[in-house]
């Protein structure tokens, strides 16, 4: 239920054709990058990523393309390979009440396939985990980058120490367990 994440905004472009869809997409995710953080230009930011995709009359898949930056340097993720990604969420829903609708798979790689094309094995995907996330059953596809955007597939996983700077710390190294005055949500999710 997007009204949960992005509270009082008006509804997104509702979209019938995935091509058109993942061309706008592409262009709105280009002007700027997410961070993880709660604040006014990000919130804007993520709600000119957030688009509808009518799969039938009355069902609608939401969605939020975004290019994300701040895994490795936030100090969420140990491993620099996993410092930047193509992020897209997907959630489905009822037209026109915005009730959440489980999660429908297949659709979902359809979607997937056409936002990253030949990159798509390469895709990591996550499942809900927020209260908000799991009502509304949202799953995330990341596709990792180097810092030229280009995809990659990162060397070992994220908590793998062997290509990390020497003195880098972790969120937690730094902060301890407590996310209490924390303004970034993936940050607190993974301390948790």
């Amino acid at each position: 239920m997007m009204q949960l994440i992005l509270p009082n905004q008006p509804r997104p472009i509702l979209f019938t054709e995935l091509a058109p869809l993942v061309s706008f997409a592409r262009l709105r995710a280009k002007r700027g990058i997410y961070e993880g953080r709660a604040e006014k230009a990000t919130m804007q930011l993520l709600r000119q990523c957030s688009h509808l995709y009518s799969i039938a009359p009355d069902v609608s898949a939401r969605l939020i393309y975004s290019r994300d930056r701040g895994h490795h340097s936030n100090g969420w993720w140990k491993n620099p390979d996993y410092e930047r990604c193509l992020h897209l969420s997907i959630s489905f829903c009822v037209n026109p009440t915005d009730a959440p609708l489980p999660f429908d798979k297949r659709q979902a790689q359809t979607i997937a396939e056409a936002f990253f094309e030949s990159e798509t094995r390469k895709c990591w995907v996550e499942p809900p985990y927020s209260p908000e996330g799991k009502h509304a059953d949202v799953h995330h596809y990341r596709l990792f980058c180097d810092p030229s955007w280009t995809p990659i597939l990162p060397r070992g996983e994220v908590y793998n120490r062997d290509f990390t700077e020497v003195g880098w710390r972790s969120f937690s190294e730094i902060h301890g367990r407590s996310t209490d005055n924390v303004d970034a949500p993936w940050l607190k999710a993974a301390s948790e």
